[in-house]
């Protein structure tokens, strides 16, 4: 569940991944009574979890922004939207809490084990869960990233990428359609390049049987574009040459042919998103699923109990059983595409990339005509003193399905993210701890664009009203004090000046980031002409991604869009998401790009929405959306009504002023009013 918009609530650093130990986390609630350490042998919860304890006690309070109960013998788990009463009857209560404090994108898992009647109340970051009477409550603690660290090693061949994919399933915590949620699935394990198949044991031991085989191409670029939907399913994926890409059902023999690629990368991502989206409306349809959702489902004929109750298999047989033309019209939209260069170096980025469950591609594109670009007639207005800045080549791709997208192949295109391998195995890299504060540096070496640099300081301390973070504000810096200011540890530095072919400008000359040995600054924003190779650098040097320029740009729209992108990032955007609504503020927002992964989220604060209005006579028509890489398979309460949606699936609404004024003023967060970027409080007042 997503709360409606962004509220002023802090990010909770309890589920900071350096607090390894059970009692780290449960200590906030099991004060006053006597541990009993346990072991996880009894079989009460799923074998990920790492560590348990128990007592007596009629009330636990445990760290969650995602919660979900589910019944002990009895089928499917619900995700938790309100307070719940439960009744007599044994239940497992699953807590995830997103790390936003740690560096690398992971959660943190919390279980409790107990018998019912018992209140489930969420509120805020926690859950608490109390009883009429003092009961015996068993909890635990576990770290997804565990699977993660059980390494496969393969060649960088078909045959190798084959075993990697059929191991990957490993993440997942069920076979049921629950494991559409992405509290639910782990990211999977990572693969590296070997001269033989190493698959850890505790892998293969802990790896699903699914009845499902996908045998494909003896061709890498068949396997990075199936990736996703082998591992979603679970598939066996084997190799052989020279067939059609298949999915069989060993059990029932049925098979499922593609066509050969080009055409299978459309059909496999298609396939994928119909059988996600068909989990997503099975799964828990009495706590998630309104009206709707109940109608589609008699529509499609299927039967939630007897589909959570079947196999992998089963399920999907029957998925494929259902017209596309009765699902099509109902799919949410999808978060993320890739296009990926099937190539041995860009193997183990998989792994990362069936985390977020991003479709994969394979690229295509034309070069950008010099016709399509429009004349610069007012150089002497633009971000670039004198020298000229470092020409981008940039490339126009084929886009597929998805409202975010990533280039992972040589050169730089437009209305995608950059993404390099190095940008995820940096992610590994940055952790905090709980006391810990966001160190935010802001760097002005333009006098003439202190506009710029105000109105981001005042973001930053207003957000350090409510979050931990340290500002520094620096001016006129020389060479070796800005490259301090990179080699330092840093959440995220905005840099405000001019960059030219040598580097970024400087009080003493210019700062060329390749002299930099290495970068400790988690994210950047280098708002200045022509900056995307110096910050692709900093993304290759350490950084795990950031906002730049591809060609020059004009001051006064460098500040708009510094200073949105700004507030965005400090409200939990995605680094894309954020570069993506910022950029509307200007004519030129195609001269802005992210380079590393664009994905990342400096502070995941829930799931931040954004507001689509547009005006009709006396009344205004407003949708509402939730879309984020790592949270895509969740639901949102809609602002309107007591429904759910989907992420991806925008909630409507007609409000007149008054309304919309009230609405607007009681949350802060990004509005496209007539296909115009505004702050929901600056555009209450206009209205």
């Amino acid at each position: 569940m997503v709360p409606w918009g962004v509220t002023n609530a802090g990010v909770s650093n309890i589920g900071s991944r350096e607090a390894t130990s059970v009692t780290d986390v449960l200590s906030h609630s099991l004060v006053t009574a006597e541990y009993r350490p346990t072991n996880n042998s009894t079989g009460v919860f799923p074998d990920r979890v790492d560590e348990t304890w128990s007592r007596v006690t009629a009330e636990l309070s445990l760290p969650a922004n995602h919660v979900t109960i589910e019944q002990v013998d009895e089928p499917g788990t619900y995700t938790l939207t309100a307070t719940a009463e439960l009744p007599k009857g044994e239940f497992l209560l699953e807590c995830r809490l997103d790390a936003g404090t740690t560096g690398d994108g992971d959660t943190l898992e919390t279980y409790a084990r107990f018998g019912g009647p018992a209140t489930v109340q969420p509120h805020d970051e926690r859950v608490t869960l109390s009883f009429p009477e003092e009961y015996y409550v068993i909890a635990g603690v576990s770290h997804p990233s565990s699977v993660s660290d059980d390494t496969i090693r393969v060649p960088g061949t078909p045959a190798g990428l084959a075993t990697a994919l059929t191991h990957s399933s490993v993440a997942h915590h069920t076979t049921g359609p629950a494991r559409s949620h992405p509290a639910l699935r782990d990211q999977p394990p990572m693969v590296e390049a070997g001269s033989s198949v190493h698959v850890p044991e505790s892998v293969r031991e802990r790896t699903p049987e699914s009845d499902i085989e996908f045998v494909l191409p003896d061709r890498l670029d068949a396997l990075f574009v199936a990736a996703p939907l082998a591992y979603y399913l679970g598939a066996d994926v084997s190799v052989e040459s020279g067939v059609d890409p298949t999915l069989a059902i060993s059990s029932s023999g049925t098979e499922h042919r593609f066509p050969a690629l080009p055409e299978f990368q459309q059909h496999c991502a298609d396939t994928l998103r119909k059988t996600f989206f068909l989990d997503c409306l099975v799964r828990d349809v009495d706590v998630e699923s309104p009206a709707s959702k109940a109608e589609l489902l008699s529509r499609l004929s299927l039967h939630p109990d007897r589909l959570r109750a079947a196999t992998p298999a089963e399920r999907l047989d029957r998925y494929l059983d259902v017209p596309d033309g009765l699902v099509w019209p109902s799919l949410p939209d999808w978060h993320l595409s890739t296009y990926a260069m099937p190539e041995p170096e860009h193997v183990p980025c998989l792994p990362y990339l069936l985390d977020s469950l991003s479709l994969v591609y394979l690229p295509k594109a034309s070069k950008l005509e010099e016709t399509e670009l429009l004349d610069r007639t007012l150089d002497d207005a633009y971000r670039a003193p004198t020298d000229s800045v470092r020409s981008v080549n940039v490339l126009v791709p084929e886009l597929q399905a998805g409202r975010v997208h990533a280039w992972l192949a040589p050169g730089t295109s437009l209305d995608t993210f950059k993404l390099t391998p190095n940008a995820y195995r940096n992610r590994n890299r940055y952790s905090r701890t709980e006391d810990d504060s966001l160190e935010v540096s802001v760097v002005l070496n333009d006098g003439e664009m202190s506009e710029e640099r105000t109105k981001a300081a005042e973001i930053y301390r207003d957000r350090a009203a409510d979050l931990p973070i340290n500002l520094s504000v620096h001016e006129s810096l020389t060479t070796n004090d800005l490259r301090s200011v990179f080699a330092e540890p840093n959440d995220f530095v905005h840099y405000i000046g001019h960059c030219e072919e040598s580097g970024l400008c400087c009080a003493d000359g210019n700062l060329s980031l390749e002299t930099l040995e290495e970068s400790k600054t988690r994210t950047f924003f280098l708002n200045a002409c022509g900056s995307y190779h110096e910050g692709l650098t900093l993304v290759e040097k350490g950084s795990v991604a950031g906002a730049v320029t591809l060609t020059k740009v004009l001051d006064r729209h460098a500040a708009k869009v510094g200073t949105a992108f700004a507030r965005l990032l400090m409200h939990g955007f995605e680094i894309e998401r954020a570069m993506q609504l910022a950029r509307r503020r200007i004519l030129m927002g195609k001269d802005y790009a992210v380079v590393g992964d664009g994905t990342y989220s400096l502070l995941p604060v829930g799931d931040p929405g954004v507001i689509w209005l547009d005006r009709e006579d006396d009344t205004f028509e407003l949708a509402y959306e939730v879309l984020a890489a790592s949270t895509y398979g969740e639901s949102y309460s809609t602002p309107f009504d007591d429904t759910t949606r989907l992420h991806g699936k925008s909630s409507q609404g007609v409000l007149d002023g008054d309304e919309l004024v009230e609405l607007l003023e009681a949350t802060s967060l990004p509005v496209i009013y007539e296909n115009e970027f505004h702050w929901s409080d600056e555009l209450a007042a206009k209205l």
